[in-house]
């Protein structure tokens, strides 16, 4: 750790020279309502954000550790050539979306005022550019950078490569060099060499691979791109679960004396669409697509849906599932009442392949009711169940998929369990009664075995009726809930 610091200092007394000179004509910001600020720069995505605190706070700096998610630290120093108090933390990781790819991250906590920190963060799926960190940081506490940042997200009139594209206020940047319009979307980064703006295409090629994502087509295809004869890399995904296919050209091009890296995309009916949408034609063109490309006449067929999109879009929908079982007391429980036979209804809402919340009623019908005594006001009688009801919030997590029809999962719940007594309360004026019950909060666990649609469940449930002071100590608090299952 310390040999990386020391080359750090050393590299910032080399660069100090020139940082002032570094050329930001490639640098695109944009500021939030917040005040916080996202640019992009040769591949760097950097954001600055503003907290109070002080970095002698160590408690603070924790906090703000765990509140940015800085992770895998591989080195935490000061820089003394900064002329501000400052506090320098590297990381590297891998990206979220495609583990093969590491992400280069540097956080420059800087002290500006008493209790006034500015935070910015450095990612780029590429090498580091310590001399461009070292630039930034200087303009940042000199305070130039302003020129090169916008508070106007919907750009109308937009500028790639020094060239002014009008493109409406439909349209809008999603981040800094990212924009979307119309179903396509542009993003590219301006580099000081060919060569950087290459290796960084295919960084960003690999790094597009990702989880769930399955490619159906890779080629090179011939296209004028900002008028220049250029070969662009073809590649076409399909997500898992997605009737269209994504359709990205990547492209890496010398233009108006800049180093371009350009990702360019649309969806498509299916691997053969080479239409581009009005926002990419602003940029390229194909003059000679393939002859089995479909063109504007034609009516193309879509992607096949695979067992797996069909198995993703099932379990993507919300769900109702409907179960027949049976709640078996245990222990006191069982001199209440014997086996009941149950029904439960959930709706299933998911939130990704494996996790759902449901929502949940249950209706028991015990069977053997035996007296106990049930106190309420002043009074103390004896009484038998007439049922047991209940709602639950349920949060289900598939644990492993067995093959293609089997799976089980395991699940947790908490909600309400309510023992409706045959002890009338009241009687009201059409004649209709009310009866005393025993109501409690529920607490429980299970697993669930599933073939397709069809499955069996059981859980354990804790529901503490004898918090209550209706029923004696001795009342009982578990049961089994037991039965089978059925997904529509």
């Amino acid at each position: 750790m310390k040999q990386i610091a020391f080359i750090f200092i050393f590299l910032s007394i080399a660069f100090s020279a020139v940082a002032g000179d570094y050329d930001f004509s490639a640098l695109h910001g944009l500021k939030g309502k917040n005040g916080d600020v996202w640019f992009e720069i040769s591949g760097y995505d950097i954001h600055v954000t503003f907290q109070k605190g002080k970095l002698s706070d160590k408690k603070k700096i924790t906090s703000l550790k765990k509140k940015y998610k800085i992770k895998n630290i591989q080195a935490e120093f000061s820089d003394p050539q900064l002329e501000i108090p400052n506090e320098i933390i590297e990381t590297q990781y891998p990206w979220e979306w495609n583990a093969d790819v590491k992400v280069n991250a540097i956080y420059y906590l800087l002290q500006h005022a008493e209790n006034e920190l500015s935070i910015l963060s450095f990612q780029t799926l590429n090498q580091r550019d310590v001399l461009l960190e070292q630039a930034f940081i200087k303009a940042f506490c000199d305070k130039t950078l302003d020129e090169f940042v916008s508070e106007d997200w919907t750009g109308e009139y937009i500028s790639f490569a020094g060239r002014t594209v009008q493109l409406g206020n439909a349209c809008g940047w999603r981040s800094p060099h990212n924009f979307y319009c119309k179903g396509g979307q542009i993003s590219w980064s301006e580099f000081p060499s060919a060569d950087a703006a290459d290796s960084d295409l295919a960084t960003r090629i690999i790094a597009n691979g990702k989880k769930n994502v399955q490619i159906l087509s890779t080629d090179y295809i011939g296209v004028l791109f900002e008028d220049i004869p250029t070969l662009a890399k073809r590649i076409v995904y399909k997500q898992v679960g997605s009737y269209y296919p994504l359709i990205v050209y990547y492209i890496s091009q010398e233009v108006r004396e800049r180093y371009i890296s350009c990702v360019m995309s649309t969806y498509g009916y299916n691997r053969n669409d080479y239409e581009l949408p009005l926002l990419l034609q602003n940029f390229m063109s194909i003059p000679n697509p393939p002859d089995w490309a479909n063109n504007q006449f034609d009516v193309p067929d879509p992607e096949p849906v695979s067992a797996e999109d069909k198995e993703y879009m099932k379990n993507s929908w919300p769900s109702t599932e409907i179960r027949l079982g049976t709640l078996v007391p245990v222990g006191n429980l069982s001199n209440v009442y014997g086996a009941a036979p149950s029904v439960d209804l959930f709706c299933k809402i998911p939130i990704n392949q494996k996790t759902s919340i449901d929502f949940g009623f249950l209706v028991a019908v015990p069977a053997n009711r035996q007296q106990f005594k049930l106190s309420y006001k002043d009074n103390t009688d004896d009484t038998k169940l007439r049922m047991v009801v209940g709602a639950s919030l349920r949060s289900s997590y598939m644990k492993t998929r067995l093959n293609d029809n089997w799976r089980y999962n395991l699940y947790s719940g908490i909600g309400f369990s309510s023992c409706q007594t045959d002890l009338a309360k009241r009687i009201n004026d059409d004649g209709t009664k009310d009866f005393h019950s025993v109501t409690t909060v529920d607490i429980y666990e299970g697993i669930q075995l599933n073939y397709k649609r069809i499955g069996c469940f059981l859980e354990l449930h804790y529901a503490p009726y004898t918090l209550s002071d209706k029923v004696a100590n001795n009342f009982g608090n578990k049961f089994w809930n037991m039965g089978l299952t059925y997904t529509f």
